[in-house]
């Protein structure tokens, strides 16, 4: 269905611009009865996008400065692949201090969703060690020798607590707008793996 979909929020619903930094999705900045907010439109199921969302309401109601979903006119947190998330203003972290602050709110992200249900769809680093694809992942395509020096580090990692991860939290697009900076976790490429993680793919 495509954009069209954004109609399912609403008559005065438009799309302002486009914004950038993200690989996966289509992400417009929006307006929904006069606020700003931001829809992004992608081919993940309904599944997938249920945990998300589901997810971040979670988070919400635990603090964390999150994109809250916006219901469509019928309830729905999502609609034909797109959601349409409340606007966060911010910027990239600049300062020791600002990334002092994002890794706080990392270790936050993963103490608030110990244990969370993974992804659907989705795999873990630990299931990586037994199998050759997941999600966007193809150890395939990777050296041999880099695909056992990642599932070495990996393995030490089995029976850890797992949680939260955000898959791609280098991307100054996912901390920029100091989305991490101000607390805000964006979680579109988040799945479960160990708490102990420190590289994720």
């Amino acid at each position: 269905m495509g954009w069209e979909a954004l109609g399912r929020w609403g008559e005065d619903v438009t799309r302002v611009e486009p914004l950038t930094g993200g690989v996966a999705n289509d992400v417009w900045s929006v307006r929904v009865d006069g606020r700003l907010a931001v829809g992004r439109l992608g081919g993940r199921s309904d599944a997938d996008l249920a945990w998300e969302t589901e997810l971040l309401h979670y988070l919400d109601r635990e603090g964390l400065a999150v994109p809250v979903p916006i219901p469509t006119t019928d309830g729905r947190l999502f609609a034909d692949g797109l959601v349409v998330m409340t606007y966060v203003e911010g910027g990239a972290p600049e300062t020791e201090a600002d990334w002092r602050r994002v890794a706080g709110t990392l270790r936050r992200l993963h103490q608030l969703t110990r244990g969370w249900p993974q992804r659907p769809g989705w795999r873990s680093s630990i299931d990586l060690l037994h199998a050759e694809t997941g999600t966007r992942i193809d150890l395939r395509a990777m050296p041999p020798e880099g695909v056992a020096r990642c599932r070495a580090a990996w393995a030490r990692l089995a029976g850890r607590q797992t949680c939260v991860v955000h898959g791609d939290s280098n991307n100054l697009g996912n901390v920029g707008g100091r989305r991490l900076l101000g607390r805000r976790v964006r979680s579109q490429a988040a799945r479960r793996s160990p708490s102990g993680l420190r590289t994720s793919w």
